[in-house]
């Protein structure tokens, strides 16, 4: 290739660059006007924790970081852009969509290698506009899945370049790139099957399969490596919650639950969906109609290649019920597998075909991609207004947090952020919001509260609902509840400090007695119970402590007393359940009302392997 081409080429790849980010912004400019959303105030806090380095470097940390995955380069993008923007989300969200722009592009510049420019140009325009790119430009903590998908791409880019010139560099180059997808985000770990089985390049000469996986070895090391220190890190395979697929049995629920979420999350449910769905297979069966006898054997293994790409992770997530549509960042690598499908040819007799069948898939992915933005838009206008409302409280008003996601996470992660902020803005003055953690004792202090309203999608005086609908807001904030969390041994990190304490806990046959206080403010205790097999059903009752009370100063702390109760199916469970046990309490009182605590039991220290570390940055 002259000078003259390969100059051709970059400007081709400039306007390529320049047409997606373009695409990025007018699609999903909107990001650039939202404030914090999901866990973003965990994240935030965090970065004021934990050392950018040590995230990587320190196994504790890099458990911390994500406990159900293993994922340091999500907080490493907080802490890099609370280092150069602190605590502006714009300036993270344009960080964001120009993140999106760059995993675009560099599926365009993977895909140059076999396609002309406007077919190459296809894939990544329609990833861009896809459910899962609708969903994941509003949410700043999937970063890392738009970053891991740029250093996958860019890794099979590498490893084409060193089988085309049969230069080791270039595989050390790939090995590199594909590791820090694999720190990026687990469900890149299997992008070594692509390295393995790809087609060569236009300009690759032909080789035998083990000469050409001979420049896949680094990668390998890497693939290898990986899987020792996963499972050093997090003490076996697991996460958070226990994986659907625990045998042979569950094989076929999982897979009908993994082509539902595909099928019905990508292109929709009913008749447009379904025709999108069969047309992706006619796809892939006209693309294996264009290759010659001698090289459909090489086109299926790539085909599984990315089959096993795509499925390999959601095997561990899918099952029935999953609501698709709050886990959609979970289908982006479905979304490019079938972005990429859509841009190989056809025949040259079906190429009419292949625009009418594009036509349909995309009116029907587009159709999804509005749904799916009607499903987010009301749940990232709660998130704007809890976290405008924590870092800019109005005076004189009180906040009552909506339950959703878990008891108590709204407020945590809202409070969280206002938590990062003083440690990153020291020297100023910082106003604290008022919470509710008691009933209204007239009508002047009900006009006070402001509650979420799905109505306006804002913050909006409590008195203005229905009698009834106040009720049930305040009940959900106001009542105990007592939550049974089924996670895996050991357990990761769910607690930041010790609270409270457990006094006793007594079985009586399969019931067991869980007893003792919490440092609440006496209204709205979100205890979670875990450590054991099975989610039992849960009782909770309040009882009055007024050592606890005395021994705080703070007559509202009465009602810290509770007893809790849970029904196991025989006095074996229970007993088992008694000996492993641990609860965590949603923090209420000044300065903890961003933490989650562990209650010390009978004054040991039995899970306090579910704390999180201790903080690497300094004070």
């Amino acid at each position: 290739m002259g000078p003259s081409s390969q100059q051709a080429g970059w400007r081709q790849n400039l306007i390529a660059l320049c047409l997606l980010a373009l695409l990025v912004f007018v699609l999903h400019g909107s990001a650039l006007h939202a404030n914090w959303r999901w866990d973003d105030g965990t994240h935030l806090f965090n970065t004021t924790q934990y050392t950018p380095w040590s995230v990587f470097l320190n196994p504790e940390v890099t458990r911390a970081a994500s406990g159900n995955q293993f994922a340091p380069w999500n907080l490493f993008i907080y802490q890099l852009n609370s280092a150069l923007f602190g605590m502006a989300p714009q300036a993270f969200y344009l960080h964001h969509l120009l993140s999106l722009a760059l995993a675009a592009w560099a599926l365009y510049l993977l895909l140059r290698q076999w396609l002309q420019p406007w077919r190459a140009l296809l894939a990544p325009a329609l990833l861009v506009a896809g459910v899962p790119a609708f969903h994941m430009a509003q949410q700043l903590m999937v970063g890392h899945y738009l970053d891991g998908l740029a250093f996958a791409c860019l890794a099979l880019w590498a490893q084409l370049r060193a089988l085309e010139r049969r230069q080791w560099r270039w595989a050390w180059l790939a090995a590199v790139l594909y590791l820090v997808s694999t720190l990026c985000k687990e469900v890149y770990v299997p992008w070594i099957a692509l390295a393995l089985f790809m087609p060569l390049g236009a300009a690759t000469a032909p080789m035998p399969w083990l000469q050409r996986w001979r420049y896949a070895l680094p990668a390998l090391a890497v693939a290898l490596g990986y899987a020792a220190v996963r499972v050093l890190v997090f003490s076996g395979a697991g996460g958070y919650q226990p994986s659907t697929l625990t045998g042979w049995h569950d094989v076929p629920g999982v897979l009908g639950a993994m082509a539902r979420m595909l099928s019905q999350g990508l292109v929709g449910p009913g008749l447009l969906g379904l025709l999108a769905t069969a047309l992706c297979a006619a796809c892939a069966l006209a693309h294996l109609a264009t290759q010659p006898p001698q090289a459909r054997l090489k086109a299926l293994a790539a085909f599984a290649a990315a089959i096993t790409v795509v499925g390999f992770p959601l095997l561990f997530v899918a099952r029935p019920g999953l609501d698709w549509q709050l886990h959609a960042r979970l289908l982006w690598v479905p979304w490019a597998a079938l972005c990429v499908l859509w841009c190989l040819p056809w025949p040259q007799r079906l190429a009419r075909w292949h625009a009418l069948a594009l036509l349909v898939f995309i009116a029907a992915a587009g159709q999804q991609a509005w749904v799916q933005r009607q499903h987010d838009r009301p749940i990232e206008a709660m998130f704007d207004a809890h976290y405008g409302f924590a870092l800019q409280p109005p005076a004189g008003q009180v906040l009552l947090p909506v339950q959703f996601n878990t008891p108590g996470y709204m407020a945590a992660v809202a409070m969280s952020a206002l938590a990062a902020r003083e440690r990153m803005e020291p020297g100023r003055a910082h106003a604290h919001p008022a919470l509710l953690h008691r009933w209204p004792a007239d009508a002047g202090e009900r006009a006070r509260i402001r509650v979420w309203q799905e109505g306006c999608q804002c913050l909006a005086p409590l008195d203005t609902l229905p009698p009834a609908q106040q009720q049930a807001a305040l009940h959900a904030q106001l009542d105990d509840q007592a939550i049974a969390a089924p996670l895996r041994q050991p357990l990761p990190y769910i607690a930041n400090d010790w609270g409270g304490a457990i006094d006793a806990i007594t079985t009586e046959g399969g019931v067991v007695h869980v007893r003792g206080w919490t440092p609440t403010l006496g209204a709205g205790r979100k205890l979670f119970l875990t450590g054991f097999a099975g989610v039992p059903p849960v009782t909770l009752e309040g009882v009055q402590r007024p050592d606890v009370a005395s021994a705080h100063g703070r007559a509202d702390m009465q009602d810290a007393g509770f007893h809790a109760t849970l029904r196991f199916a025989s006095p074996e469970a229970a007993q088992a359940a008694a000996a492993s046990l641990c609860a965590v309490v949603a923090g209420q009182l000044p300065g903890q009302e961003h933490h989650f605590l562990m209650l010390p039991i009978e004054g040991g220290t039995r899970c306090q392997n579910a704390l999180m570390p201790a903080r690497t940055r300094p004070l």
